[in-house]
């Protein structure tokens, strides 16, 4: 079995069938029988059985939703965590019960078949799951690569004019956010409107390119006095492809200069944070400075607090520093 496979493999599906049926034939055995497997390890009876088959109740409703991730295991992920999740702190909770000496070490055989033989299955179907999409989001630059003027041709800003046209007239700085709820971005609209007419002056014009439609994007806009900037929607991020902008990893979301930026520094406390609508909140931003169809200066963020320098990026409009045409 191969670490990293393919979307929906035979093998996870394998392992969320097993998983449901065994779940529900336990959750049975446990409700309709609940004294059997006291009797098979020895034990005396609890007092309230019935706690014991509320135990079995749960275990059906879990293997139920093991058949239902069997389906489509990548997309039904949660589930899979959920039961990872149980799974992990049940053993816990037994050693913690072990070491008071309230449960004999006969109930850790429970917890082998139960528990710890999944830990690796459910593991791994949640690693692909999460390395499925930056293997995705690699092939899907790989097999996009376009002339870059058709790429800005394709794409128009919410008065319909093309991007092409606009690096045309003037340079314009492509702005590629994340999504409106993160702080950082938030941060970036403020810092906008704050240099906007700076930036201007020094004859750039700035386009925000962003993953929402034109409609849901306006109240954020307007939110940061930003309502005259010139946009684009890419909710496909066909655009943010073009441009060689992947999917953030872990350590670049939620990393440590990202955790003490935005907490130590105040940022949260400043700008806030809230939950994302339509957007892939792993998406990573930048910054370019676009000429004529051709890209003159470029930032890319290595991790999602990095500060953006645009005094260096207008700068640079002059610079040979340019990426070929495909």
């Amino acid at each position: 079995m191969r670490l990293i496979s393919s979307r929906n493999s035979q093998w996870m599906k394998a392992i969320l069938f097993i998983a449901g049926l065994y779940s529900i034939i336990w959750g049975v055995s446990v409700v309709v029988i609940p004294g059997f497997w006291f009797d098979l390890a020895g034990l005396d009876h609890p007092n309230y059985m019935q706690l014991w088959q509320l135990l079995g109740v749960y275990s059906i409703a879990m293997g139920v939703g093991y058949l239902i991730a069997f389906t489509n295991p990548m997309r039904q992920w949660p589930i899979v965590l959920i039961g990872l999740i149980v799974k992990v702190l049940a053993p816990i909770g037994f050693l913690i019960y072990y070491l008071k000496g309230q449960l004999p070490l006969i109930v850790f055989q429970m917890n082998i078949t139960n528990d710890l033989i999944w830990w690796i299955p459910f593991a791994l179907i949640l690693y692909n799951t999460y390395m499925h999409d930056y293997l995705l989001d690699n092939e899907i630059i790989g097999c996009t690569e376009h002339n870059m003027k058709d790429l800005l041709s394709w794409h128009h800003t919410q008065h319909d004019e093309s991007l092409l046209e606009l690096s045309n007239q003037q340079p314009i700085m492509l702005i590629f956010l994340r999504h409106f709820g993160c702080t950082f971005c938030r941060e970036t609209l403020h810092e906008v409107g704050e240099k906007k007419e700076l930036i201007a002056s020094q004859g750039v014009k700035i386009v925000l390119v962003h993953q929402l439609s034109i409609q849901d994007a306006t109240q954020y806009f307007e939110k940061f006095g930003l309502q005259d900037i010139d946009s684009v929607s890419d909710p496909e991020l066909i655009l943010y492809k073009g441009f060689h902008l992947k999917r953030g990893k872990i350590t670049q979301i939620f990393g440590l200069k990202d955790i003490i930026t935005l907490i130590l520094k105040g940022k949260f406390f400043k700008w806030g944070i809230a939950s994302f609508k339509d957007e892939d909140p792993f998406q990573m931003p930048g910054v370019f400075i676009v000429k004529e169809g051709r890209i003159m200066a470029q930032f890319i963020h290595s991790s999602v607090s990095d500060a953006i320098p645009y005094h260096e990026l207008t700068k640079c409009i002059c610079s040979t520093r340019t990426l070929p045409e495909n």
